[in-house]
């Protein structure tokens, strides 16, 4: 939680200092990052329990071991959260195909360069120092600190993917009632050519109403997701009533919310 706490301000700065102006980043609602804790408690794995590395203090470790085993630790980590979440979400936290050397957009060489330095940091002085600080508390308050921790993650975890549930149903409910009324409107437009362009000339009306209705329905936890998803992908198809929805419109869908969300104009 520590390591998640100090990633989440990492983060914070990072993107305030980028785009110039305050960014709350991070996929639960807290001040954590967990991606940053998972990837530290990795670190002291391996280098304090690995056969190859126990009992080897820290500082004695060859700097390019510890590179290597980091950068390619965070490769795979951060390539498969990224796959997860877009997979279960259809939404993408971060992605890097600004940047070169990317796979997919979800890894990069600079920041498997940048998570490898950050590796060496973190084991020859945080770790070291952390374990100076966890000697210095009781093994009882130790264990409550770790479980009132536990019970807050979790508390934070659950209702994080309930509201990004509620909204995926929210957005794939809205899209199937706009699909519906597209049909009828591309049977009005085939009876004349003055009902064709009058179908034509309503359809932005009808986007426009569509997406001011949910904005309106979204709450504070939502509009707070969709301030920190990068983008929609729609890595599989998705059906509603038996239907399958557009998924380009979803992900325009998606945009028009997070753009009324940005501009403050949700009413």
């Amino acid at each position: 939680m520590a390591y998640s706490f100090i990633g989440w301000i990492y983060e914070c700065i990072y993107c305030t200092v980028k785009e110039g102006h305050w960014r709350n980043r991070g996929f639960l609602f807290g001040p954590i990052c967990p991606i940053y804790g998972t990837g530290s408690v990795a670190c002291e794995l391996v280098f304090g329990y690995l056969p190859v590395f126990r009992g080897i203090p820290y500082n004695e470790i060859p700097l390019w071991k510890i590179f290597v085993i980091c950068a390619l630790g965070s490769m795979v980590l951060e390539y498969s959260t990224s796959y997860f979440l877009e997979k279960r979400f259809h939404a993408v936290w971060w992605e890097y195909y600004d940047m070169p050397l990317n796979i997919n957009g979800r890894v990069c060489v600079p920041a498997t360069l940048g998570f490898g330095v950050a590796g060496i940091l973190v084991t020859r002085f945080v770790m070291p120092f952390s374990e100076k600080v966890l000697g210095m508390i009781h093994p009882l308050a130790a264990e409550i600190i770790a479980l009132v921790l536990m019970a807050y993650l979790a508390a934070d975890l659950v209702l994080t993917v309930s509201s990004l549930v509620h909204l995926l149903d929210m957005v794939e409910g809205a899209m199937a009632e706009f699909d519906g009324r597209m049909e009828d409107v591309y049977k009005t437009a085939a009876a004349t050519p003055v009902k064709a362009k009058e179908a034509i000339t309503s359809v932005p009306i009808m986007a426009k109403s569509a997406i001011a209705f949910a904005a309106e329905r979204l709450d504070f936890r939502q509009r707070y997701q969709l301030g920190n998803i990068k983008n929609f992908r729609f890595k599989r198809p998705v059906f509603r009533g038996g239907k399958k929805l557009n998924t380009e419109r979803m992900s325009e869908f998606y945009k028009g919310l997070q753009d009324r969300i940005r501009m403050g104009n949700d009413k």
